[in-house]
């Protein structure tokens, strides 16, 4: 069963920009709770003063996850307020962050698993990158051998013969990037691709067949994808 919390979000006044931090006393689960700071405020918060805002006994999502562990807007904040023996990443599936607001937690912070979703809709990568913001979290990236192993089992069930993954080629800097703001240290690259010259306005992705190494096509081209989503569950 998905884990439905309520939640913090910050909001910035444009022109003196102060920045407000909201409780939403609504229900939600984490990327649920995501999208909807992202439409109405600004993201979920990565504020250490939310323990002195709600009452005791309550858990609320923030807007951390772990890819690896980074805020959801993608700034840099070196703050972490885990509780003690967090994060245990069970599993090695734990990337989804809340903040217990208890007596004795007072608003650490506690890692939850996340999923891997395939999308069995040919889209283009842009359109599968805002499908998955949208309704998810992001396009996956892959980091070990792990996380390719996972990918590996949803792409297997897919309707096209290649599955996007959330890697891009910069043109301007000549190299390969995730859209979760990593470098490509990992790589599982069929022969001839990843490499030398040709990959401007590509992106990456995966096969759904065979040794289902990775790619270099044109971002324009419809391929099924797959998204990572925090429905965050306890253990």
């Amino acid at each position: 069963m998905n884990l439905s919390i309520s939640f913090f979000t910050l909001g910035f006044h444009i022109g003196v920009w102060i920045l407000c931090i909201y409780f939403v006393n609504m229900s939600k689960n984490w990327t649920e709770a995501q999208s909807y700071c992202r439409e109405n405020y600004t993201d979920l918060t990565e504020n250490d003063l939310i323990h002195n805002m709600t009452r005791n006994g309550t858990c609320v999502w923030i807007g951390l996850y772990r890819d690896y562990w980074q805020w959801s807007d993608q700034r840099n904040s070196s703050f972490r307020y885990w509780a003690p023996g967090k994060p245990t990443n069970y599993d090695g599936n734990e990337k989804c962050t809340v903040a217990s607001i208890t007596q004795t937690l007072n608003g650490t912070w506690d890692d939850r698993q996340y999923l891997l979703m395939l999308v069995q809709e040919n889209k283009t990568w842009n359109e599968a990158l805002n499908y998955c913001r949208k309704n998810n979290t992001d396009l996956v990236s892959v980091h070990d051998e792990k996380i390719q192993h996972w990918v590996e089992r949803k792409a297997r069930n897919a309707t096209s013969a290649h599955v996007w993954l959330g890697l891009r080629f910069s043109c301007t800097l000549s190299f390969w990037f995730w859209v979760s703001a990593e470098p490509v240290c990992y790589d599982n690259w069929f022969l001839g691709n990843g490499t030398g010259t040709g990959h401007c306005g590509n992106t990456g992705a995966v096969q759904s067949r065979g040794e289902h190494r990775w790619v270099s096509l044109p971002e324009t081209q419809k391929l099924n994808f797959i998204c990572v989503k925090c429905p965050c569950e306890s253990n």
